[in-house]
Protein backbone atom coordinates (compact mmCIF):
# COMPACT_ATOMS: atom_id res chain seq x y z
CA UNK A 1 0.00 0.00 0.00
CA UNK A 2 2.84 2.37 0.81
CA UNK A 3 4.22 1.82 -2.68
CA UNK A 4 0.91 2.78 -4.28
CA UNK A 5 0.59 5.93 -2.15
CA UNK A 6 4.20 6.81 -2.96
CA UNK A 7 3.63 6.35 -6.72
CA UNK A 8 0.44 8.43 -6.65
CA UNK A 9 2.21 11.23 -4.76
CA UNK A 10 5.14 11.04 -7.16
CA UNK A 11 2.77 11.26 -10.13
CA UNK A 12 0.89 14.25 -8.65
CA UNK A 13 4.15 16.07 -7.89
CA UNK A 14 5.60 15.44 -11.33
CA UNK A 15 2.42 16.71 -13.03
CA UNK A 16 2.57 19.94 -11.02
CA UNK A 17 6.09 20.61 -12.36
CA UNK A 18 5.09 20.23 -16.00
CA UNK A 19 4.76 23.65 -17.62
CA UNK A 20 1.41 24.33 -19.22
CA UNK A 21 1.53 26.00 -22.65
CA UNK A 22 -1.26 26.85 -25.03
CA UNK A 23 -0.99 26.63 -28.76
CA UNK A 24 -2.01 29.81 -30.57
CA UNK A 25 -4.21 29.38 -33.64
CA UNK A 26 -2.59 30.00 -37.00
CA UNK A 27 -3.68 33.02 -38.99
CA UNK A 28 -4.57 30.89 -42.00
CA UNK A 29 -7.02 33.39 -43.47
CA UNK A 30 -4.56 36.28 -43.16
CA UNK A 31 -1.72 34.22 -44.60
CA UNK A 32 -3.83 33.10 -47.53
CA UNK A 33 -5.09 36.57 -48.40
CA UNK A 34 -1.75 38.35 -48.06
CA UNK A 35 -0.04 38.64 -51.43
CA UNK A 36 3.67 39.20 -51.53
CA UNK A 37 5.31 41.31 -54.18
CA UNK A 38 6.81 38.60 -56.36
CA UNK A 39 8.73 40.61 -58.97
CA UNK A 40 11.98 42.36 -58.10
CA UNK A 41 13.28 45.02 -60.45
CA UNK A 42 14.17 48.62 -61.06
CA UNK A 43 11.98 51.65 -61.65
CA UNK A 44 12.75 54.44 -64.10
CA UNK A 45 10.57 57.23 -65.45
CA UNK A 46 9.75 58.52 -68.91
CA UNK A 47 7.80 61.26 -70.67
CA UNK A 48 4.33 59.72 -70.81
CA UNK A 49 3.01 62.81 -72.62
CA UNK A 50 5.32 62.22 -75.62
CA UNK A 51 2.65 60.17 -77.37
CA UNK A 52 0.09 57.41 -77.13
CA UNK A 53 1.39 54.30 -75.34
CA UNK A 54 1.35 50.78 -76.81
CA UNK A 55 -2.07 50.22 -75.21
CA UNK A 56 -3.52 53.13 -77.22
CA UNK A 57 -3.91 55.38 -74.18
CA UNK A 58 -2.71 58.99 -73.90
CA UNK A 59 -1.50 59.71 -70.37
CA UNK A 60 -0.30 62.75 -68.44
CA UNK A 61 2.56 63.19 -65.98
CA UNK A 62 0.10 63.30 -63.07
CA UNK A 63 -1.36 59.86 -63.92
CA UNK A 64 -0.12 56.83 -61.99
CA UNK A 65 0.81 54.76 -65.03
CA UNK A 66 3.57 52.35 -66.01
CA UNK A 67 5.18 50.82 -69.05
CA UNK A 68 5.97 47.15 -68.42
CA UNK A 69 9.19 45.64 -69.76
CA UNK A 70 8.87 43.94 -73.14
CA UNK A 71 9.42 40.42 -71.73
CA UNK A 72 6.50 40.60 -69.30
CA UNK A 73 4.16 42.72 -71.43
CA UNK A 74 3.15 39.86 -73.77
CA UNK A 75 2.60 42.05 -76.85
CA UNK A 76 0.98 40.31 -79.79
CA UNK A 77 0.38 41.55 -83.34
CA UNK A 78 -2.00 44.24 -82.02
CA UNK A 79 -0.60 45.66 -78.76
CA UNK A 80 -3.87 47.52 -78.15
CA UNK A 81 -5.49 44.13 -77.46
CA UNK A 82 -2.81 43.08 -74.98
CA UNK A 83 -4.35 41.47 -71.85
CA UNK A 84 -1.86 43.43 -69.71
CA UNK A 85 -3.23 46.77 -70.95
CA UNK A 86 -5.26 48.60 -68.28
CA UNK A 87 -4.29 45.96 -65.72
CA UNK A 88 -3.27 47.24 -62.29
CA UNK A 89 0.11 46.71 -60.67
CA UNK A 90 0.98 47.20 -57.01
CA UNK A 91 4.44 48.63 -56.41
CA UNK A 92 6.57 48.87 -53.27
CA UNK A 93 9.66 51.08 -53.34
CA UNK A 94 12.36 52.32 -50.94
CA UNK A 95 9.90 54.51 -49.01
CA UNK A 96 7.83 51.44 -48.04
CA UNK A 97 4.55 52.70 -49.52
CA UNK A 98 2.36 50.36 -51.56
CA UNK A 99 1.21 52.25 -54.64
CA UNK A 100 -1.18 51.05 -57.33
CA UNK A 101 -0.75 52.03 -60.99
CA UNK A 102 -2.21 51.17 -64.39
CA UNK A 103 -0.37 49.49 -67.28
CA UNK A 104 -0.58 51.73 -70.39
CA UNK A 105 2.61 51.07 -72.34
CA UNK A 106 5.54 48.77 -73.14
CA UNK A 107 9.14 49.61 -72.28
CA UNK A 108 11.18 47.96 -75.06
CA UNK A 109 14.54 48.80 -73.46
CA UNK A 110 13.66 47.75 -69.90
CA UNK A 111 15.10 44.46 -68.62
CA UNK A 112 12.78 41.77 -67.26
CA UNK A 113 11.28 42.83 -63.91
CA UNK A 114 11.57 46.57 -64.53
CA UNK A 115 8.90 49.25 -64.87
CA UNK A 116 9.07 52.66 -66.56
CA UNK A 117 6.81 55.13 -64.70
CA UNK A 118 5.16 58.50 -65.07
CA UNK A 119 7.08 61.19 -63.22
CA UNK A 120 4.43 61.62 -60.51
CA UNK A 121 4.39 57.88 -59.83
CA UNK A 122 8.19 57.68 -59.73
CA UNK A 123 8.25 60.47 -57.12
CA UNK A 124 5.69 58.60 -54.98
CA UNK A 125 7.48 55.27 -55.21
CA UNK A 126 11.13 56.35 -55.23
CA UNK A 127 11.06 59.79 -53.66
CA UNK A 128 12.96 61.99 -56.10
CA UNK A 129 13.36 62.29 -59.88
CA UNK A 130 17.07 63.06 -59.41
CA UNK A 131 17.60 59.40 -58.48
CA UNK A 132 16.72 58.36 -62.03
CA UNK A 133 16.36 54.72 -60.96
CA UNK A 134 15.39 52.86 -57.78
CA UNK A 135 14.83 49.28 -56.63
CA UNK A 136 11.23 48.07 -56.45
CA UNK A 137 9.10 45.03 -55.71
CA UNK A 138 5.90 44.75 -57.68
CA UNK A 139 3.25 42.44 -59.03
CA UNK A 140 0.13 42.44 -61.15
CA UNK A 141 -3.03 42.87 -59.06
Amino acid sequence: MNKIVFLVLLLVCSISFVQHTEARPLDIVGAATRKLFEILGKATYYDVEAGVGSCGIQSSHSDHVVAVNHGQMENGPNPNKNPKCNQKVKINGPNGKNIEAEVVDTCPGCPNGCLDMSTSLFELVCGNLDLGVCSINWDFV
